[in-house]
Order: structure tokens, then sequence, then C-alpha cells
């Protein structure tokens, strides 16, 4: 599982509406909406690869103007579960 904390930055008064289409995407969860332009989220997915392509999406959502990515956790992915030896 790869979970990460990500801070999307919205044009000012469009918050709202770009969480409810995030929300939208697979493995998003909204948690905090702040001074009705900054939307605070996580994503969880099975693979490093599956996170960065629906991050992607993100950027298709209208009024977002920004994405940061403020921490990921990424230890029990399969790919480096399997490099690393352990199942």
């Amino acid at each position: 599982m790869v979970i990460s904390g990500i801070y999307v930055e919205t044009i000012p008064g469009q918050a709202e509406q770009a969480a409810a289409q995030l929300t939208k995407l697979d493995g998003v969860e909204v948690h905090h909406i702040h001074e009705e332009k900054k939307v605070i989220l996580t994503l969880e997915t099975v693979t490093v690869d599956q996170s960065y392509k629906t991050a992607e999406k993100f950027k298709d959502v209208d009024g977002v103007l920004a994405i940061c990515l403020v921490y990921t956790n990424f230890e029990d992915e399969p790919f480096y579960q399997e490099v690393a030896g352990v199942q």
C-alpha cells in the first residue's frame, strides 16, 4: 500500500468544487479545506505507479493551481517488498 499526503492549491473560492471532483478519483480522501483555496487529502494506492498516475489526474480538475506532495509511505509497495526479499 502506498499512502501519500497531498496539499492542493486551488483558485480562491474553488476548493469545494475541486475537492468534490478529486474525491471521485479512486483512493482519494479529502480531509480538510482551508481558506476556500487549500485542499488537504490522502491518496492510497497499491503501487507507486498507480499513485503517480492518479495524482497526474489532479491537473485536469477545474480550479487546481498546484499540487504538493507532503509525505509518502511506500514500504509495503509490492515491488519494494520483492526487492527486499520480504514476503
